[in-house]
């Protein structure tokens, strides 16, 4: 499974900066500085993982959260050591596609969040806003996907997005149809053209929306 590049090139570079670390420690004499050096590199390592593994029971992100707990004084060095070896060996488990996409395990749960606000908007009969949210999670949901199946999708219109994920069997033509009318959703929302959905159609892009993150992005 492809991963997100940005991140990967962070971790790539905590491994490299914990490396500078231990190498800047002079006689095996930690100063103060050190000290303030190690816990700010910890402090972002343990945020990496946290993006990387947002599941607290995940063996990564308990050995994480273990070491970054520690009361070590002086002896952070060490600390960061294992950390980076952790690192490393999280990284060679994300390019053997052994973990799931690192934006998408993270975009996952922010699209519930966004969509269970969309649903309380429908509950008071607010379609515009739900349409907005919808509509952008909906997108989002759907460039995600294709950037997971390695498929272009920038400056590519969501028509031709869907048709290219029905042509690589992500999407049923049954699935294709009820895209498109999310995708229309999103259209009418973003011009503010409010009198071309209503919230029938904002409550079916929610469920599709779900859907696709249930069966692409959270698996």
């Amino acid at each position: 499974m492809p991963t997100d590049t940005r991140i990967a090139d962070r971790v790539v570079a905590l491994i490299t900066e914990a490396r500078e670390i231990r190498d800047g420690i002079f006689d095996d004499h930690v100063s103060e500085t050190d000290v303030r050096e190690c816990r700010a590199w910890i402090t972002s390592a343990l945020n990496l993982v946290g993006v990387l593994c947002p599941d607290e029971t995940n063996p990564y992100r308990r050995r994480a959260d273990e070491i970054a707990q520690r009361d070590s004084g002086y002896l952070l060095p060490d600390d960061v050591y294992e950390f980076r070896c952790l690192l490393q060996v999280l990284m060679k488990d994300i390019e053997a596609g052994l973990l799931m996409s690192i934006a998408d395990r993270a975009s996952a749960e922010t699209f519930d969040d966004f969509l269970d606000h969309a649903d309380a908007y429908l509950s008071d009969g607010r379609k515009q806003e739900a349409g907005v949210i919808a509509g952008v999670v909906f997108e989002d949901c759907l460039r995600r996907i294709c950037r997971k199946h390695q498929e272009s999708e920038k400056d590519i219109n969501l028509d031709t997005l869907i048709s290219t994920l029905v042509k690589i069997g992500v999407l049923t033509a049954t699935k294709a149809k009820r895209a498109r009318a999310a995708a229309h959703v999103r259209t009418k929302a973003t011009h503010a053209q409010w009198d071309e959905f209503d919230l029938h159609d904002v409550r079916a892009s929610v469920e599709i929306t779900r859907e696709l993150i249930l069966h692409e992005l959270d698996t």
